[in-house]
């Protein structure tokens, strides 16, 4: 299992089996709604079969940010927003703001550098030199 894969699952508050995702999204929504108090958001993410920590640290992260940043959030709290993650072994649950925190920390970022970077209307990530 990728190194990354491992880290999110670490963090996980639940873990289902897939074959019934739809469902269970739905109960941790309001699962989630009731803890917070508020309307609550399920982003989903699939764990490709190649090159896993590149997409996570690449690709997921700048797209996490950006949905986070578009929704108001400016920091790793984000209340009602949680990451529906599906592995080959199944679904497991992770508030957002703990996917933020470890794969900008897996990635040497701050999470404010993250938004920074990647939230709406960001810098991007710094030119390599020569290109």
């Amino acid at each position: 299992m990728s190194a990354v894969v491992e880290v999110l699952l670490q963090r996980a508050f639940q873990q289902v089996q897939p074959s019934n995702a739809n469902e269970a999204i739905e109960a941790a929504r309001l699962q989630e709604e009731e803890r917070t108090g508020q309307a609550a958001f399920s982003y989903e993410l699939f764990v490709p079969r190649a090159n896993v920590d590149e997409y996570f640290l690449s690709y997921a992260l700048p797209k996490l940010v950006n949905f986070l940043h578009c929704r108001g959030f400016k920091s790793a709290t984000t209340p009602g927003v949680f990451v529906s993650l599906f592995t080959a072994s199944g679904l497991a649950f992770i508030q957002a703001g703990d996917v933020l925190e470890a794969l900008a920390t897996l990635r040497h970022l701050t999470v404010e550098e993250a938004y920074k970077r990647y939230g709406d209307g960001g810098t991007g990530d710094p030119k390599l030199l020569g290109l």
